[in-house]
């Protein structure tokens, strides 16, 4: 997943002309931090993966999975929602192990019911 991610970067940071070193310092990201990362296959936090988003002038959404459902005017929104949903998982890392796997089973749960839910919409469509 995080070398998508990185490739999607990599590929507007080309585009864009400009170099890691400018985004790391752009997005106080410290640049080597940003190079272990990329050499490491590591998906950032996702309030530095938005930081980085906006920077590049793309969504999240692209970096993570290449779409682009999200209008450039939504792009303040959808970085204050991502960045509280950071600070909610700096608080979960700081649960105990037992509530922490009880949080993460009670998201694929919801997940799961999400994905079956918005399957059986898309059958009642076609």
């Amino acid at each position: 997943m995080g070398l998508v991610f990185w490739e999607r970067v990599n590929k507007t940071i080309k585009e864009t002309g400009i170099t890691q070193e400018s985004l790391a310092e752009k997005t106080g990201i410290k640049y080597q931090t940003l190079r272990s990362w990329v050499s490491k296959d590591i998906l950032p936090r996702v309030d530095d993966a938005a930081k980085i988003a906006k920077e590049l002038g793309v969504m999240v959404e692209y970096l993570v999975s290449g779409a682009h459902s999200f209008a450039p005017r939504d792009a303040d929104d959808f970085y204050l929602r991502y960045k509280r949903f950071s600070i909610l998982l700096e608080y979960v890392e700081q649960l105990p192990p037992e509530q922490r796997e009880d949080l993460e089973a009670f998201a694929l749960l919801l997940t799961e019911k999400m994905r079956a839910l918005e399957a059986r919409k898309a059958e009642r469509k076609e």
